[in-house]
């Protein structure tokens, strides 16, 4: 039995149909072909990856445990200058 199967991978509609018209433009029938198991694989890669997790779930058809813009990776750091205060602090309008 295969790896990668599309009832255990939950591939979103929108993008297995946009996926395949692209592929379609660019490969013509091989493209249109190819282009869901290259979108399945895709999606394993962007599951298993820390930094393009949230690619994965764009491309995926299963609901998020928590919301991917209040994950760590997401979440926005403050910069600091050299004294250590935000550096908009000496922004003067």
């Amino acid at each position: 039995m295969p790896r990668i199967m599309g009832s255990k991978v939950k591939i979103n509609a929108l993008g297995a149909i946009l996926g395949a018209f692209i592929g379609g433009s660019i490969a013509e029938i091989s493209g249109f072909f190819l282009s869901l198991p290259i979108i399945t694989v895709l999606k394993v890669i962007f599951d298993r990856s820390k930094i393009v997790k949230h690619w994965g779930m764009l491309l995926g058809d299963e609901k998020p445990e928590e919301n991917p813009m209040n994950s760590k990776n997401m979440a926005r750091k403050k910069r600091k200058d050299i004294k250590g205060r935000p550096f908009w602090s000496e922004i003067k309008i």
